[in-house]
């Protein structure tokens, strides 16, 4: 069996990444908000990262490709897409930003929800995806 080789692994994740930045920009851009409201972009985009991630480790636990087609999904759909998609740092800089503004509590409350609800986005999607 032939390895993948370090520049189509690159290439995979390079790409992947784009468009997961480019989709995560048109859903920021969507839902645009302003105020106290303006990080809830921010908690959509990695509610539906961590779902989606969930769905695809979950269904790779059960798929019936081997190895390297399951490495090269893997890196195309998860470190791709999803690492290109999800934005962690844009998440601990709206907290910062929140905590800055004197909003304690919206600080606490865009915090919680974003870690349990992505929590439990990431969870749920790894059973759905356990399920194809």
């Amino acid at each position: 069996m032939e390895m993948m080789s370090i520049w189509l692994r690159m290439a995979l994740v390079g790409g992947a990444g784009a468009l997961g930045a480019i989709c995560r920009y048109l859903i920021l851009i969507s839902v645009r908000t302003t105020g106290e409201l303006q990080g809830f972009g921010t908690l959509v985009v990695n509610v539906i990262a961590c779902f989606l991630i969930g769905v695809f480790a979950g269904w790779l636990v059960v798929s019936p490709w081997n190895s390297e087609y399951k490495s090269a999904f893997s890196l195309l759909c998860m470190t791709g897409f999803c690492g290109g998609f999800s934005t962690l740092s844009a998440f601990t800089l709206d907290c910062v930003k929140y905590y800055e503004a004197g909003q304690i509590f919206v600080w606490i409350v865009f915090a919680t929800l974003t870690i349990f609800v992505s929590l439990f986005a990431c969870a749920l999607g790894y059973w759905l995806g356990q399920k194809f």
